[in-house]
C-alpha cells in the first residue's frame, strides 16, 4: 500500500525515514510538497516528491487513492479558516479519490488558556489565538470528511516540536530576551523523531475519529527550553526580564505562545497507541 505525505518538511522527511525503518519500500513512498527545493531533499531520501500548491489546488490526486495518507501541512497565516484542507478534500472528492487512513497533524493549541491545569482529550476547546482557531477548523473539516466518506481519520494535537537541528539559532545568536521563570506558564514538547513514531503508530493503531495528545508529559516553562537550548549551543543565559517588560520587547507571535498555560496528558497516547518514547525529557533530546 502506498504512503502518502502530504506536507514533507521536516516532520514529513522524518515520518519518511521511520516508515522506511519499519521496512516500507521507498517505491510506496510519496511526497507532496510545495517547493522545488523541498522536492530535492525528498528525492535525496529516495521519496517520489510531487509539486502541488494547496492555495492553487483544483485536481490531480490520483496517487491518493486507497493510500495512507499523513497530513503535515500547515493552514495559511491569517484568518479563523484552513481553506488549504478544504482545498484538498474538495479535489478529493472531485477525483473520487478516498485514502484508506489519514493522520492528521494539529495543536495543542486548541485548547486556548487553561491557566496552567492539565488538559486530556476531553477538554473542551476554546482558541484563543487565530493560529488555533485555523487548527480547530482544519479537524472539523477532516473529521466531518471522513464521516461522510467513511474514511479513517485520526487527529493529532500537538505542542511545540524541538529536535537539535530545529533550535532557535538566530534568536538564541541574538540575545533575545525570555521572560523570568517564575512568570512563565506551562508549554509543552515533543521530540520530531518521537512526534514521527507517533505518526506510524497512529496509522497503524489509532481508531477512526480519535484524538491524541502528542507530547513528551513533561511540562516546563518556555524560559527553561530556551535556556537549556543556548547552553546546548555553547552562549551565555539568555537575559531574563519580567513580563511587563516583554510586552515592550518581544515579538506578537512571542507573547501569542506566553499569553496561554496548559498540562498536556499523553496518557491516551501512550496506553492506546502503545508509544514508548525515545526522548521522554527535552532534557536528553535536545542534544538530538
Amino acid at each position: 500500500m502506498s504512503q502518502i505525505i502530504f506536507g514533507c518538511g521536516d516532520v514529513g522527511r522524518r515520518i519518511a525515514r521511520a516508515l522506511i525503518n519499519d521496512g516500507v519500500s521507498r517505491e510506496a513512498l510519496v511526497a507532496y510538497v510545495r517547493s522545488s527545493a523541498s522536492a530535492e531533499v525528498c528525492s535525496r531520501l529516495g521519496v517520489m516528491a510531487l509539486r502541488v500548491d494547496l492555495d492553487k489546488l483544483q485536481r490531480g490526486l490520483s496517487p491518493c487513492h486507497e493510500s495512507q495518507l499523513y497530513y503535515t501541512v500547515a493552514p495559511p497565516k491569517h484568518g479563523t479558516q484552513d481553506l488549504r484542507t478544504e482545498a484538498l478534500l474538495t479535489a478529493l472528492t472531485k477525483d473520487k479519490i478516498r485514502p484508506s487512513k489519514v493522520v492528521v497533524i494539529s495543536t495543542t493549541g486548541v485548547y486556548g488558556d487553561c491557566d496552567g491545569d492539565w488538559v486530556t482529550e476531553q477538554t473542551p476547546t476554546n482558541p484563543s489565538t487565530e493560529r488555533g482557531q485555523r487548527r480547530l477548523d482544519m479537524e472539523q473539516r477532516w473529521l466531518t470528511w471522513g464521516y461522510k466518506l467513511r474514511v479513517p481519520v485520526v487527529i493529532l494535537r500537538v505542542p511545540g516540536i524541538y529536535a537539535y537541528s530545529r533550535l532557535p539559532r538566530e534568536r538564541i545568536k541574538a540575545g533575545i530576551p525570555v521572560v523570568k521563570r517564575d512568570e512563565c506558564g506551562y508549554t509543552n514538547r515533543i521530540h520530531a523523531d518521537d512526534l514521527a513514531r507517533v505518526c506510524v503508530a497512529a496509522m497503524q493503531r489509532g481508531e477512526r475519529g480519535e484524538i491524541y495528545n502528542v507530547t513528551d508529559g513533561r511540562p516546563g516553562s518556555i524560559t527553561e527550553y530556551l535556556q537549556a537550548a543556548a547552553h546546548v549551543l555553547g552562549h551565555d543565559p539568555l537575559p531574563e526580564i519580567t513580563m511587563q517588560e516583554a510586552q515592550q520587547q518581544l515579538s506578537d507571535g512571542m507573547l501569542s505562545y506566553l499569553s496561554e498555560s496548559r498540562k498536556i496528558s499523553n496518557l491516551k497516547m501512550l496506553t492506546d497507541l502503545g508509544v514508548e518514547l525515545t526522548y521522554p525529557d527535552f532534557m536528553q533530546g535536545i542534544k538530538y
